[in-house]
């Protein structure tokens, strides 16, 4: 009879997550995820079995949790330019708290090891592709709602602030202050005038 699990497996894996995205899954050892996920060797393996096993485990969450909560306010179908507006502006925060030179474990992870591991870079193009939909769909409904006077392409505008998150995140991790980050962001969100 197998023994019941002591420890919370989802609370080890967003613990698991945070270390990955502090510091790249290449550079953190095996004893150093043991310590932060609190769980022994053993458990580790019978659970997860391998590192890049907790990796995409964290990978998910974190997507799932939509970049750790950073683009909650695109999570409901009826988002639009404020929810753009409101996701831009918690980024800005993000970027300019002490955790923003972390930048984001998605594109930490793409540029890390995707190359190498074409499954993971599966996982990673998915949770970016959900991302550019829930920009194009809340651009969609500011043109439907005439919130947003832009007649561009939804998917294009869509796929432009994708890219835009993606470069502040890259940016961010040079420590940048909130002028020069706001400057970004201002010139990016012309795309809804």
């Amino acid at each position: 009879m197998s023994r019941a699990r002591e420890f919370d497996e989802e609370m080890a894996v967003q613990r698991a997550m945070r270390l990955f995205w502090r510091k790249g899954y290449e550079t953190s050892t095996l004893p150093e995820l043991l310590k932060v996920m609190r769980i022994c060797r053993g458990s580790f393996y019978n659970a997860f079995g391998t590192k890049r096993e907790v990796l995409i485990r964290a990978v998910q969450r974190y997507a799932g949790t939509g970049m750790d909560g950073l683009l909650s306010p695109l999570a409901t179908d009826a988002a639009g330019r404020a929810e753009i507006e409101k996701t831009f502006a918690q980024l800005l925060a993000y970027m300019t708290s002490p955790r923003g030179r972390q930048g984001c474990l998605i594109g930490n992870s793409m540029t890390e090891i995707a190359m190498q591991d074409p499954e993971l870079r599966e996982i990673l193009l998915l949770a970016r592709k959900e991302t550019e939909d829930a920009l194009t769909r809340a651009f969609a409904n500011g043109q439907a709602s005439g919130a947003i006077s832009n007649n561009a392409n939804p998917r294009s505008a869509g796929r432009f602030l994708l890219n835009t998150i993606s470069g502040l995140m890259v940016s961010c991790k040079t420590n940048p202050g909130p002028d020069e980050l706001g400057d970004i962001i201002r010139m990016a969100l012309r795309v809804l005038e």
